[in-house]
């Protein structure tokens, strides 16, 4: 549905006043009143009229400017509009990062305005360019259920937003012909088949998904091991192949990748698609896709590749126990090998600049220091004293924090600072549940956002039809909202974009290169007070450094009405 514009102010207010204007045409100075910014590592580039110096450049590592708090900054419970012209990195070295923030973390209160693309489980994150704006002042709803895509399946393997979208991959199911397909979220819990990967019967699983140049991928494999290594009696695995979306219920076949099983996660990167493959038959390499041929990349250590992640123009790949960073042709350097006595690693994440890894069996949270050390951040799941299996299946920044998926309770926990993690939810459960019988464990498998909420998929252990549980918590979809968020959720490419955010009493806006995209609206009977006193930023926030070009960043007093928004975008 198309958001509809606003008709009058709901405060009255005719003609919003400009607090600050920070045009970063050579410095980071306020050029309407005195709140000057400190620039850190900017250099300077054409603007979005193609004049030299009237932009900022953001290098995405180091990169920001910092505005001290003020009074006037202090957003409480007023409108307001923030405005900027953005140019996002092109193509895809690392994540996008934030355009500012304004933001207390512990107390999760503030504004985050911030770039990013779908990141569905094991996958990197995609290079899609999707602009989220969220407030928040402590506020957590309560999880929406959005059904199960198919009946007979127990486990949801990724889930990803595409064109406005959300997408569901699938393992195995009652029957190898309802196995291992993709379906489209139709809203009021109803999902919409857009077909199986392939016609072979000893393919269960759609193992990885990601969006890449534009379009929607899907690699093929078996989630349950025991299947893909080839232990269970009467089933032999395929080998495995990468397939593009074509819509309705086609896929295009991108060929056989390598000699492997399951083709473990996907990565964009400098403008290519990467493919991790499995240990044993796969034997642990990564392939790159040019020219419709996978180029053989090299193997880091072996194991299985469990991700792929682009930080600061170098790709990283971690494996069961390593982490590696990708050299060109075939070479990797291992960076950190078992941290803290870790033994797996299952997802990664750039926050803050930084490389944050979750992982097993003890459930820390890890995050490589510049000095190359890793420090633990916390650790997630069942306590110390049972068996160990926790394991981080996926990490996601949502409003200004960091949330984890956790096996084997199917846990959603939230970062806080170093030693502290508050558990959210636990969204399946089993009556049967041991820590030390891997078929009760349950999982939340991947964590995206979507439609402004954070939204995770459940399923087993193994992945298998007959682990479903009796109350049918498994192979569902769930989102929640914190805060209050709205999300263009179509990418935005490599150009000049414009970019406004608004409140106006309990609704905020996001505007598009002058154009209406999403609205949202506070929960009743609830007021979000943005007041804190930290610093404002521009270039970083909790996601990460900035990476590309920002102009002309403008504070108002007041809700601009849509054709002031127009105007400032170089409408008509």
């Amino acid at each position: 549905m198309t958001p509809r514009e606003p008709t009058t102010s709901a405060h009255g207010i005719s003609k919003p006043e400009l607090i600050a204007r920070w045009p970063l045409a050579g410095d980071a100075d306020d050029a309407v009143g005195s709140h000057h910014g400190l620039a850190d590592g900017l250099t300077y580039t054409a603007g979005p009229d193609g004049r030299a110096g009237l932009a900022a450049d953001f290098d995405g590592r180091r990169s920001r400017v910092c505005v001290e708090d003020h009074a006037d900054l202090r957003l409480g419970t007023d409108d307001f509009t923030f405005a900027a012209w953005i140019r996002c990195q092109a193509p895809m070295r690392g994540a996008f990062g934030d355009i500012l923030s304004k933001f207390d973390p512990l107390g999760r209160c503030g504004l985050n305005l911030h770039v990013a693309g779908s990141s569905p489980a094991y996958s990197s994150m995609s290079d899609q360019r999707h602009v989220h704006f969220g407030i928040d002042d402590g506020y957590v709803g309560t999880w929406e259920d959005f059904g199960k895509p198919e009946p007979s399946n127990s486990n949801v393997t990724a889930i990803a937003t595409w064109q406005g979208e959300l997408y569901a991959g699938i393992a195995d199911a009652s029957t190898p012909e309802k196995a291992c397909r993709v379906f489209r979220y139709g809203g009021q819990q109803r999902w919409h088949d857009c077909g199986r990967l392939c016609a072979d019967p000893n393919v269960l699983s759609v193992q990885s998904m990601l969006v890449h140049n534009g379009r929607l991928y899907a690699g093929s494999g078996n989630w349950d091991w025991v299947k893909a290594w080839g232990q269970m009696p009467g089933f032999s695995p395929s080998k495995v192949h990468v397939y593009e979306y074509q819509g309705g219920r086609e896929w295009r076949d991108l060929g056989q990748v390598g000699e492997g099983n399951r083709v473990m996660c996907m990565g964009s990167f400098a403008g290519d698609l990467y493919a991790g493959l499995d240990r044993e038959a796969g034997g642990g390499k990564v392939f790159r896709h040019t020219d419709g041929d996978w180029i053989d990349c090299g193997a880091p250590d072996g194991l299985n590749v469990e991700n792929l992640l682009p930080i600061g123009g170098v790709l990283n790949a971690s494996t069961h126990g390593s982490i590696y960073r990708y050299g060109g042709e075939t070479t990797w350097t291992c960076i950190g090998k078992d941290p803290h006595g870790i033994n797996q690693i299952h997802s990664m994440a750039e926050i803050g600049g930084q490389l944050w890894i979750g992982t097993w069996p003890q459930g820390y949270v890890l995050r490589l220091e510049r000095s190359g050390e890793w420090t633990n951040t916390g650790r997630l799941g069942i306590p110390e004293g049972l068996y160990e299996c926790n394991e981080v299946m996926d990490l996601r920044v949502y409003n200004g924090k960091l949330y984890a998926a956790l096996i084997p309770k199917s846990q959603v926990w939230r970062y806080e600072a170093d030693g502290h993690w508050t558990l959210i939810t636990s969204l399946a459960s089993r009556p049967d549940w041991r820590p030390d019988d891997p078929d009760t464990w349950c999982r939340v498998t991947c964590l995206n956002a979507y439609g402004g909420q954070l939204c995770a998929a459940t399923g087993s252990c193994f992945s298998r039809a007959e682990h479903q549980d009796v109350e049918d918590t498994l192979g569902r979809v769930h989102g929640f909202t914190a805060g209050q968020v709205c999300s263009h959720e179509h990418d935005i490419g490599g150009g000049w974009t414009h970019v406004v955010a608004v409140r106006e009493g309990v609704e905020t806006r996001l505007y598009i290169n002058g154009r209406l995209s999403s609205v949202s609206h506070a929960p009743a009977r609830t007021t979000f007070d943005l007041t804190n006193t930290d610093p404002l930023f521009i270039g970083y926030g909790t996601q990460t450094y900035f990476a590309g070009a920002i102009s002309d960043v403008r504070m108002y007093a007041g809700a601009l009405t849509a054709e002031g928004i127009r105007r400032l975008g170089g409408g008509s």
